[in-house]
């Protein structure tokens, strides 16, 4: 049974960067904006050991800072695997690619949550075509059922 929770945790770690550049140094820029998911699609779940573990895609869009500070508008799809404890505490493993015209960019988000709590680090790594060197590293948290904040120090080799 899907819970809400899982969706909130989905949203909150399923994409890395953002809409608004700022230049840290030659290679690198920080982006902070907003992500917006789809619906979750090839829902499974399974118990053990009092645990749920929880399986899906998602797709979305996400906005994308170039090296040269150009925003633009990536296509994400991935995979998430939430697994959460009777306590309310669990974590969340995302694998994920972002797309734009002529590249990719794969990138990962594990966070822990807790009824009180959610701590989500982001790592994006394996650019390819256009966003071949890229890399990043950074946080998101939640903003709505759909929505999540993230800041991403992006750097271009």
């Amino acid at each position: 049974m899907r819970s809400a929770h899982m969706f909130k945790a989905a949203v909150a770690v399923a994409a890395w960067s953002l809409a608004v550049p700022t230049a840290a140094d030659a290679s690198t820029i920080t982006c902070v904006g907003t992500t917006t998911l789809g619906p979750p699609a090839s829902y499974t779940s399974s118990g053990g050991g009092g645990a749920l573990v929880e399986r899906f895609e998602i797709t979305g869009v996400h906005d994308l800072c170039l090296a040269d500070g150009t925003v633009v508008s990536a296509a994400l799809t991935g995979t998430l695997l939430q697994v959460t404890h009777p306590d309310g505490t669990g974590h969340v493993v995302v694998n994920e690619t972002l797309s734009v015209a002529g590249g990719t960019l794969e990138g990962n988000v594990r966070a822990r949550f807790s009824p009180t709590s959610f701590d989500a680090t982001v790592h994006a790594y394996g650019g390819t075509g256009t966003l071949k060197g890229m890399s990043g590293r950074g946080t998101s948290f939640p903003t709505g059922s759909n929505t999540f904040l993230s800041e991403v120090d992006y750097q271009y080799r």
